[in-house]
């Protein structure tokens, strides 16, 4: 791997405009990729789930307000029967803008790359901006 790191120096930093953080639930959770991490069997997979369902549905977080738009969870450790089982535990009407993956190709055989297809696979339609969205 040859690549280096890309830095930029102190006054080009200071005098660049940058764009306000968007966020997906108001001063919780950004606009872009997340990674959920915690110890195991601590309710992370439930988590993400719940989130997943709720940005799709629009619904307040806690009491913060959310930015409806299409999610999607990717879940490489459960099966589909297992997916489908937590789904009907957390609710009894997800929207049809919730998207699952459970199973994907390996880091180094093209997972890198994969995302870029997502934008194929799922129609995205956002009222504004959300996790996924672009």
């Amino acid at each position: 791997m040859t690549e280096r790191f890309h830095t930029i120096d102190r006054e080009t930093l200071m005098n660049q405009p940058l764009s306000p953080i968007r966020f997906v639930v108001e001063g919780l959770l950004s606009h872009g990729l997340h990674l959920l991490a915690g110890a195991p069997k601590s309710g992370k997979s439930w988590l993400a789930m719940w989130l997943s369902v709720t940005v799709a549905k629009g619904e307040e977080v806690w009491g913060s307000k959310v930015q409806q738009g299409t999610t999607l969870y990717l879940c490489f450790e459960n099966s589909r029967l297992r997916i489908q089982n937590r789904l009907f535990d957390i609710t009894g009407d997800a929207p049809p803008n919730v998207h699952f993956c459970e199973e994907s190709v390996r880091l180094g055989e093209g997972l890198e790359s994969a995302s870029g297809s997502l934008s194929l696979s799922i129609p995205i339609r956002c009222s504004s901006s959300s996790i996924p969205c672009r």
